[in-house]
């Protein structure tokens, strides 16, 4: 829905665009009349002015969309550190500082073919020794949290 409807482009070579397309057309429409009609039916305002009103409604509602679907369909696309949860599900780290119940440690794990150290915090009540590898007894800890 971000580039438009597929099946309905008769020249396959070009990109679609995020604008002109059915998704837009449809955004476009539902803000212009949703806005336009009660603005045309309960003020005074001249033809002109409830045309413009009514078009940079559907602009905001073209834009909200846009962003909207955006945001949805690339929530996994972003600049985040190597410690996210979900990049380092199931990786195995070696434990580089020692990683007590109270205070946080260092692992390490290979990500890519470079080395990556992140702060930790042991998930079990036992402390975790530093050199030994763990399959996911540990949390990394956000890098805004310490």
């Amino acid at each position: 829905m971000l580039l438009g409807v597929e099946h309905t482009r008769r020249n396959r070579s070009r990109a679609p665009s995020a604008f002109f397309n059915l998704p837009a057309l449809a955004a476009f429409a539902v803000g212009f009349g949703a806005v336009g009609y009660p603005v045309a039916s309960r003020t005074r305002l001249p033809a002109w002015g409830v045309l413009l009103i009514a078009a940079a409604s559907g602009a905001l509602a073209i834009s909200a969309m846009i962003t909207l679907l955006a945001s949805w369909a690339l929530r996994g696309v972003s600049a985040k550190s190597p410690a996210d949860e979900h990049e380092i599900q199931g990786q195995l780290a070696v434990v580089t500082r020692n990683i007590a119940t109270a205070t946080p440690g260092e692992i390490a794990y290979d990500l890519l073919g470079q080395m990556v150290k992140v702060p930790a915090k042991t998930l079990s009540a036992k402390p975790l020794a530093v050199g030994v590898e763990h399959a996911r007894k540990w949390k990394a800890i956000p890098a805004s949290c310490h």
